[in-house]
């Protein structure tokens, strides 16, 4: 009979332990479901620097028949229609000057690019990240401040090694190498406040990205050189930009571009050899 009433209370305080088990791993479950649909994440945001350099590399091209291992090109341009990751509604301005060095010579393939640039402009902030905006950022975003375009500038340095490849009168490109980047204004200001608890920033302002490009272009002769860019910069977050650039051999170049945190738009520019 005593080992009755033990097989009894074993098998009662088993069914409790399965109980707590159950209910334990019911609100575990119910807690991520609710964190899931409450958007209890935070969403990121960055510089308006970590981005693009709208820099038109120009492939071996005999500038105004001086065929130089040394090149530098001066751009200016402005990006309206700016999108990124929590970023709308932007418009941006600027220029940037690129020196181009063939270490082996002005026909080879392998190059050597340093680049320094400034923009500036304003952006409104998004939640283009479903699921990561919490409800007192999306607060936020409704309220008046929210609303607004706030203004920002940014230095860029870039430092890339690459090579073009001529197969035929088509172009093949690669490079790679890294950018810094600092900046400021409003829009950073904002960015500290939300970042107190509404948002994570990725930076402070300043920082540093990886950087890759491929390119296509095509040679038209005498007519000069067509090229087409798509840039990739890492590093924590993706940001991705493509260029259409045309080269005229008296070192004149155009083109139009998207990137993200840049805009659509059009670039000008102008080469010089040395």
């Amino acid at each position: 009979m005593r080992w009755l009433n033990y097989d009894i209370l074993l098998a009662l305080k088993t069914n409790k332990m399965e109980n707590k088990m159950k209910k334990s791993i019911l609100l575990g479950m119910l807690s991520a479901a609710a964190l899931s649909l409450c958007g209890c994440l935070n969403p990121h945001l960055s510089s308006m620097g970590a981005s693009q350099m709208i820099v038109a590399h120009q492939p071996r091209l005999a500038v105004n028949g001086d065929s130089s291992s040394m090149t530098l090109s001066v751009d200016a341009y402005g990006g309206a229609k700016m999108q990124g990751r929590n970023v709308k509604d932007g418009f941006s301005a600027g220029g940037t000057a690129a020196l181009n060095y063939r270490p082996l010579g002005a026909m080879t393939p392998l190059y050597v690019e340093a680049a320094f640039g400034g923009k500036g402009g304003k952006a409104s902030f998004d939640c283009s990240e479903a699921g990561k905006c919490n409800d007192g950022y999306m607060a936020w975003l409704a309220s008046p401040e929210g609303k607004k375009k706030y203004s920002f500038w940014g230095f860029q340095e870039r430092i890339a090694v690459g090579a073009d490849f001529d197969v035929g009168p088509v172009i093949l490109g690669v490079g790679a190498g890294v950018q810094l980047f600092e900046g400021g204004g409003n829009f950073d200001d904002i960015r500290d406040y939300l970042g107190k608890s509404l948002a994570e920033n990725d930076d402070e302002g300043f920082g540093v990205k990886l950087y890759s490009t491929a390119r296509i272009g095509a040679r038209l002769g005498q007519y000069g050189v067509v090229a087409f860019d798509t840039d990739i910069m890492w590093l924590k977050t993706m940001n991705v930009g493509f260029m259409l650039n045309y080269f005229h051999p008296s070192g004149f170049h155009g083109g139009i571009f998207a990137a993200e945190k840049v805009g659509y738009g059009v670039n000008v520019g102008k080469t010089f050899s040395f």
